[in-house]
């Protein structure tokens, strides 16, 4: 492989990996609603995930599944009923969130769906991240790698970026390469998406409006699982 096959293969990495989705939709939200470490666990997670669909790639996998209409649709199916499962999830934490806020008396301060403030750094009470919404470690990893793989529409990036970019013949250093790159750039990307989420300032407005953040992601998902039932269909 020549550096402009590399440089073009990096190039729609990025811009595929950059573009908002499910992957960086359910990093945000938990590193945001969350904790720095389950954004963090997700995004390894996520990559995980990539990291299969990589490997299927260069073995010539992705292209046998893309092929194959029904084994396709029957990825896209189980991922759009995923994503759905998220989507209700998120609606009812969102209203459950909403609940909680009116329930507080007027004059009581602001509501805090996540328990006690804590002091932020001027002395004033900073939301707690929600009870029940801070995933475990084990459960954030989880949540990543199965939201990555629920994707189908990756077989088809997959496929159109390995077949236009790197070329059948290319050699097994060559392979392992691509692999490293994509992984290790991938995996920059999301770990800066959950470190950013969890910034305190940004996790701190995230968690006072609780509530909108949650019936928002739970939205999206939905939408997400509808298209690629759609899609399915």
């Amino acid at each position: 492989m020549e550096a402009s096959q590399y440089l073009a293969l990096l190039g729609l990495w990025i811009a595929g990996i950059v573009a908002p989705g499910p992957d960086v939709l359910v990093i945000l939200r938990n590193a945001s609603l969350g904790s720095r470490l389950a954004g963090v666990l997700t995004a390894v997670g996520v990559m995980t995930g990539n990291l299969l669909w990589i490997t299927l790639s260069l073995t010539g996998v992705t292209v046998l599944i893309g092929r194959a209409d029904a084994l396709q649709g029957l990825i896209q199916v189980a991922g759009a009923l995923f994503l759905g499962w998220l989507g209700v999830g998120g609606i009812r934490a969102g209203l459950a969130a909403r609940a909680a806020r009116a329930a507080v008396p007027a004059g009581d301060g602001p509501a805090d769906p996540g328990g006690a403030p804590s002091p932020g750094p001027s002395g004033e009470s900073l939301p707690a991240a929600p009870p029940g919404r801070t995933p475990t470690p084990l459960r954030a990893f989880v949540l990543g790698l199965v939201t990555n793989l629920s994707n189908a529409k990756a077989i088809v990036f997959f496929v159109a970026l390995f077949a236009n970019v790197v070329p059948a013949g290319a050699r097994w250093w060559e392979n392992v390469l691509v692999f490293v790159l994509l992984v290790a750039v991938g995996l920059a990307w999301f770990t800066a998406v959950a470190w950013m989420g969890s910034v305190e300032r940004l996790a701190v407005r995230f968690r006072r409006n609780a509530a909108a953040v949650e019936l928002a992601s739970g939205a999206l998902f939905l939408v997400l699982a509808l298209g690629l039932l759609l899609s399915a269909l």
